[in-house]
C-alpha cells in the first residue's frame, strides 16, 4: 500500500497544483479591466491511480493547462457585426456633411431661388426702375454663387473621402501584418501542446479592427486563421500577410487592388465600404441632380428672358450660362451684367412688364426632368435626408446589436470580480490544505525515524 513519501509527493504535486490555479486567479483580476482579455481556467486533471492488491489508491492532481474561456462563433458574429456597424457609421459621417449643405432653409440654392423670383415679382411693380433692376442681377447672382459653392463642397467631401480611401488601405495593411505574424506564433504554440491565449486576445483584437475597417471572411484552419476579402482575395493566410494596393486612375480617384485585381466594387461594409459608398454613388448621385437642375434651370429661364425685350429696345438674351452635363452647377453664372438688359417687356414698350409674368411662371413649370425647378431642389434635400436618415438606424441597429453581442461575449470570457474572488479563496484553503498534509507527513515521518533510533 503507499507509504508516507508516496503520500508525501501527491501532496507537494497538489501544492504545485493549487500554486498555478491561484496564479491562474491573480492574473485574471489583474486583467479584470484590460480590453480583449479572455479570462483563463486552471485545467486540473486526476492522476492515474495506481492499484495494489485489488485495491485502489488515487494519486493525486495534475494541472494539465491552463485555458483560455473562449466562443470562436461569438468572435465571428462580433466581427460581422463590427464590419455592418462600422460600414453605416462612416456613410453617416459623410452625409451628414452632405446634409449640411441642404439643411439651412435660409440659405443656398433654394432660399437664393425663392429670392430671386421674389426680386422679379417687385420688378413686374415698376419694369423701369434701375435699382428693382439691379436687385434681380444681385439675387441672380446671389443663385449663381449658391449653385457654385455647393457644387464645390459636394466635390471637397468627395476629394476628402478619396483620401481616406488611401488611409484606410495602409491601416489594414498594417494589421494584416501584425496578424499574421501572430498567426504564425499561434500555430508554432499549439504545434508544441501550449496555451496561446494572450497571443490569440492580441490576435482577435486586431481581427476586429481589421472587420471594423473593411469587409472580411474569417477561417479558422490548423495552421490558423485565413482572412479574405469578400471576393475572396487573400489577406492573411498562416503566417503571411498579402498587402491591398491604393492607385488613382486618370480622373484621381483611388481604387483598390489586391495582387493585380481591382476590388474596389467588391467592398461594401466596414469603413472602407462605407467611404466607397458615399464616394462613388451618393455623391456623384447628388451632383448629377443639382447639375441637371442648373443646366435644366437656365434654359428654361434663358428662354422666357430671350421672349422679351429690354429698356433699350432690343430683344432679350441669354441671362444664365447653360452649361449642360456634369459640371452644370459649378459653371452656372449670370450672363447679364447691365440691369437694362433684363428683358422684361412683352410688347417692346419701356412700361411693360408682360415678359416677367413669363420669367416667374418659370419657378413652377416642369423642366424636362419632371418636376419644377423648386421641387427639383426639394427632391435633392429629400433624398440627402432620406440617405442620412437610413444610414443612422442602420447605424443604431448595429450598435444595439454589438452591444448586445459584446454582453454575450463578456458573459462567456470576460473576468467576473466575483467568481475570481471565490476561486481564490477556494484555492487558497487547497493549498493550505495541502500543506498541512506535508507538515502531517513530516512530522509522522519524524516519528518513525524517532522509533526505529530508541529500538
Amino acid at each position: 500500500m503507499p507509504g508516507l513519501t508516496s503520500t508525501m509527493l501527491m501532496s507537494v504535486q497538489s501544492l504545485l497544483a493549487d500554486q498555478a490555479a491561484l496564479q491562474v486567479t491573480s492574473n485574471n483580476i489583474a486583467n479584470a479591466n484590460t480590453p480583449g482579455y479572455t479570462r483563463e481556467v486552471p485545467v486540473l486533471t486526476e492522476n492515474t491511480p495506481t492499484v495494489e492488491n485489488g485495491i485502489t489508491y488515487g494519486a493525486g492532481v495534475t494541472l494539465e493547462k491552463v485555458q483560455s474561456i473562449r466562443d470562436q462563433l461569438l468572435d465571428l458574429r462580433i466581427s460581422e457585426e463590427n464590419q455592418q456597424q462600422s460600414g453605416a457609421q462612416a456613410q453617416l459621417a459623410a452625409l451628414n456633411q452632405v446634409q449640411g449643405l441642404f439643411s439651412d432653409s435660409t440659405q443656398g440654392v433654394g432660399a437664393d431661388m425663392t429670392a430671386f423670383f421674389n426680386s422679379l415679382s417687385q420688378l413686374s411693380t415698376n419694369p423701369t426702375s434701375i435699382p428693382q433692376r439691379q436687385a434681380v442681377l444681385t439675387d441672380a447672382q446671389n443663385l449663381a454663387n449658391s449653385f457654385n459653392q455647393t457644387s464645390t463642397s459636394l466635390s471637397n467631401i468627395q476629394t476628402s473621402l478619396n483620401l481616406n480611401v488611401s488611409q484606410a488601405v495602409d491601416q489594414i495593411n498594417s494589421l494584416t501584418q501584425q496578424i499574421a505574424k501572430l498567426n504564425a506564433q499561434v500555430a508554432q504554440m499549439q504545434q508544441l501542446g501550449q496555451e496561446p491565449g494572450v497571443i490569440q486576445d492580441q490576435e482577435t483584437q486586431l481581427v476586429q479592427q481589421l472587420s471594423q475597417l473593411t469587409d472580411v471572411s474569417i477561417i479558422q484552419t490548423k495552421d490558423g486563421q485565413t482572412i479574405t476579402t469578400a471576393n475572396g482575395s487573400a489577406l492573411v493566410v498562416g503566417g503571411q500577410s498579402f498587402a491591398l494596393q491604393a492607385a488613382a486612375d486618370s480622373t484621381g480617384t483611388e481604387h483598390i487592388f489586391s495582387q493585380g485585381q481591382d476590388i474596389t466594387s467588391s467592398i461594401k461594409n466596414g469603413k472602407l465600404g462605407g467611404i466607397l459608398q458615399v464616394r462613388d454613388q451618393v455623391l456623384p448621385g447628388v451632383l448629377n441632380q443639382l447639375d441637371t437642375l442648373a443646366s435644366q434651370f437656365a434654359t428654361a429661364f434663358n428662354t422666357a428672358h430671350e421672349a422679351g425685350t429690354d429698356l433699350n429696345g432690343k430683344a432679350g438674351q441669354a441671362f444664365f450660362s447653360a452649361a449642360s452635363g456634369a459640371g452644370a452647377a459649378a459653371s452656372f453664372s449670370v450672363v447679364i451684367t447691365d440691369p437694362n438688359a433684363i428683358a422684361a417687356s412683352s410688347d417692346g414698350s419701356a412700361g411693360s412688364n408682360g415678359n416677367i409674368v413669363q420669367m416667374t411662371a418659370v419657378q413652377s413649370q416642369e423642366l424636362p426632368s419632371g418636376a419644377s425647378p423648386t421641387d427639383s431642389f426639394a427632391n435633392i434635400v429629400f433624398n440627402v435626408g432620406n440617405l442620412t436618415q437610413q444610414a443612422q438606424a442602420e447605424s443604431d441597429a448595429g450598435t444595439a446589436s454589438l452591444n448586445q453581442l459584446n454582453d454575450q461575449w463578456g458573459s462567456v470570457s470576460a473576468v467576473s470580480i466575483d467568481e475570481e474572488s471565490t476561486n481564490l479563496i477556494t484555492y487558497q484553503r487547497a493549498f493550505e490544505a495541502a500543506a498541512r498534509v506535508i507538515s502531517t507527513v513530516d512530522q509522522l515521518t519524524q516519528t518513525v525515524i524517532g522509533m526505529g533510533a530508541s529500538g
